[in-house]
């Protein structure tokens, strides 16, 4: 039986000078995406995130973030707004500053953002990847050091989901990647070990 984990989906579309900007995400894709996604952790880590509840709001940024897209800033407020019940949330958003925003705040946070992107299979393996970030995995290049020699290493990286840049369709996470992520204390408060 895997861990199961809630998430929450909330669906933020951002409201500028009173006028709402424009929103891709539906419901249906959101529950699609977050399928697929655990579908992947459940296949590599039997490590599910059964779907919670869908909402859809609309917010207007505070002032020192951006109005247009969800900045470092933005993420920061819309995780304090939308907090995580009492598994993780993933928010929706149309669009963001950078591909990662919420760094290391992001395990602690229980909230994971998401921008649209109209390819189902790479969305999913981005929120698989973020939810590895939930489950205290960091990125598996982060001590990158590439060069000749470094032909193999770089390939590895390449299929890891932890991986910072694109994710391979067949993304794969090492035993010790595994093992990390179900003695995490998220997966521990649902019954990992």
């Amino acid at each position: 039986m895997p861990i199961q984990i809630p998430a929450d989906l909330t669906i933020v579309t951002l409201r500028d000078s009173g006028r709402e900007l424009p929103q891709r995400f539906t419901e249906a894709y959101a529950r699609t995406l977050l399928q697929r996604a655990s579908e992947l952790l459940q296949a590599r880590a039997d490590i599910a995130f059964r779907a919670g509840t869908c909402e859809r709001v609309v917010e207007e940024m505070p002032a020192g973030t951006r109005s247009d897209v969800v900045d470092d800033a933005g993420y920061h407020f819309l995780s304090a707004a939308h907090r995580a019940g009492s598994g993780v949330r993933v928010l929706l958003v149309d669009r963001v500053s950078r591909p990662e925003l919420g760094g290391e705040s992001v395990a602690q946070t229980r909230v994971c953002l998401v921008p649209y992107g109209a390819d189902v299979g790479s969305t999913s393996r981005f929120l698989a990847h973020e939810f590895g970030h939930l489950l205290g995995l960091d990125h598996a290049d982060a001590a990158r050091r590439e060069g000749p020699g470094q032909e193999r290493q770089a390939a590895a990286w390449m299929r890891n989901l932890m991986n910072s840049g694109a994710l391979h369709p067949d993304a794969e996470l090492t035993p010790d990647q595994v093992r990390q992520a179900r003695s995490s204390d998220l997966a521990r408060r649902f019954g990992g070990p």
